[in-house]
């Protein structure tokens, strides 16, 4: 049996509208692959059990589930270059601020980040790999970040 060992590759977010850009102006991220032991501290399942009476008084015992994930593990370590995200800070003069790498975007907040960082995550923690929204990178990961972690 053989499978793709593909260790980086560019994701394009379906967020805003993003896929419908030009590729050339699309939000980029590239996605450094975890391994199979890093997998494991990057999503965790929190399980919950809510208990209720029925109308006879008995119990009826609910148990839900809930998918948490490392968001700065996976953004500083498996997030390498990003392109084509600005952000505007109307508190500081309109100053305009360029994320390109993971790192950058661990420590950003602006308005729809949370929505950005779930589907990176989402993304780093699946296992699959779609043709129409990534491509093979070429640009050397690890360029960014403060502790030098490029994932590998």
């Amino acid at each position: 049996m053989k499978f793709n060992a593909l260790k980086n590759y560019i994701f394009y977010p379906a967020i805003n509208g993003n896929l419908d850009l030009p590729e050339s102006e699309r939000l980029s991220i590239e996605i450094i692959r975890p391994t199979a032991e890093d997998h494991e501290s990057l999503v965790f399942t929190e399980l919950t059990q809510q208990v209720q009476k029925d109308a006879k008084g008995k119990d009826i015992i609910n148990t839900a589930s809930r998918t948490k994930f490392n968001t700065s593990k996976i953004l500083r370590r498996h997030v390498g270059e990003i392109k084509n995200l600005t952000i505007e800070d109307p508190d500081n003069g309109g100053k305009e601020k360029q994320i390109t790498c993971g790192e950058d975007l661990a420590v950003a907040s602006f308005t729809g980040m949370f929505k950005l960082a779930n589907e990176i995550c989402i993304e780093v923690c699946s296992d699959k790999l779609s043709a129409a929204q990534k491509k093979i990178s070429e640009s050397p990961s690890g360029f960014c970040g403060t502790d030098g972690t490029n994932g590998n």
